[in-house]
């Protein structure tokens, strides 16, 4: 957890399926469960498939690559850690895949942020068992 005093930045502590997400990933290719009965992907990780219930998957490579669905900008943050970054944005990111995910928009160039925008992820590990996701325009 942060600390109020310090302002160092929260990294999360996934459990569960999220840290095996998080394990899978953290080599820098995203990696969603894949439905062995209906093919379907699927994120937040779950332990059933909301398509057909199957409780049968596979942790499986993806493209990383999508298109901007929707994002909000933060101005303010209770977390001190992040207030030299603020305004930051997060993006909600719709893989060619199917899924969304989210992740922080990290600007190159002059690129603008809109919606249907081809992005690219780009994972950075946060230490051993948290993996950041950074949105860039593909």
């Amino acid at each position: 957890m942060t600390s109020p005093t310090t302002g160092r930045k929260y990294i999360p502590q996934p459990e569960g399926l999220n840290l095996e997400f998080h394990h899978r990933s953290a080599g820098g290719t995203l990696h969603l469960q894949r439905c062995d009965d209906c093919d379907r992907y699927r994120h937040p990780p779950r332990y059933y498939c909301p398509h057909c219930s199957s409780a049968r998957w596979t942790w499986t490579p993806v493209s990383g690559h999508g298109h901007v669905y929707s994002w909000v900008v933060t101005h303010f943050t209770v977390d001190r850690g992040w207030a030299d970054d603020v305004p930051y944005t997060t993006v909600a990111v719709e893989l060619d895949e199917g899924p969304r995910v989210l992740g922080a928009w990290r600007p190159t160039g002059a690129a603008t942020l809109y919606v249907g925008q081809p992005v690219a992820l780009v994972l950075e590990p946060k230490g051993e068992d948290f993996v950041f996701l950074w949105v860039e325009a593909a």
